[in-house]
């Protein structure tokens, strides 16, 4: 049964473990097949450059997803790297609703989790957040409502985060946030200091 990766259990996990994850700039991309119309996504990066950024499909079956398209239940897409505070992503437009941004920093260590990008959570989108604010956030989702449009962009803002790690040494680890937020989908998550993470991926 698929279930939905909250950040809890992942923070659970880091603490068991050690080492570094990161995301593998050189994995392909799951191949699909030409479904038409693709949409470019130009993620706007503060405070991360060099990191990697990656964007997933993952969706409930138990309970059953409220994501439409229900198909590709299960997809990788491609991987681009923060230079110039910018990272540029293209994927099949019916791939958005229920996508999730994935966040590898340089910089992380000690985790065992990989970091999501949170998109919104209570309220309208468009919300503007500072990094207290962004933080001290209760629960929120990582799952994208989608879009019809051939471009868009998120703006996204990273922080780093500690907390206790395995062998009494720290976890290092990224915050991410879009600022203003956008559109999610499903139920929302609880999350850690205002963080959203996964081992697998982020199921909506």
């Amino acid at each position: 049964m698929k279930r939905l990766v909250t950040a809890c259990m992942a923070i659970v996990a880091m603490i068991a473990s050690a080492g570094v994850v990161l995301v593998d700039s050189a994995s392909a991309a799951t191949p699909v097949p030409s479904l038409g119309q693709s949409t470019i996504i130009r993620l706007v990066v503060r405070n991360c450059e060099g990191c990697t950024i990656g964007i997933q499909r993952g969706l409930l079956n138990e309970p059953a997803t409220m994501v439409e398209p229900a198909q590709p239940e299960y997809w990788n897409g491609p991987l681009a790297k923060v230079r110039n505070g910018v990272a540029i992503l293209s994927i099949p437009t019916a791939f958005t609703p229920g996508s999730s941004f994935a966040v590898s920093a340089p910089w992380e260590s000690n985790t065992q989790a990989v970091t999501n990008i949170v998109l919104g959570g209570v309220g309208t989108p468009g919300r503007t957040l500072t990094s207290h604010q962004a933080q001290s956030r209760k629960q929120a989702s990582a799952c994208w409502a989608g879009t019809t449009a051939s471009s868009t962009t998120i703006n996204v803002s990273v922080a780093r985060g500690t907390m206790p790690g395995r062998g009494k040494k720290q976890a290092v680890l990224a915050i991410a946030w879009a600022s203003p937020s956008v559109a999610v989908i499903g139920r929302l998550s609880p999350t850690v200091q205002g963080m959203l993470s996964n081992q697998d991926m982020y199921f909506c």
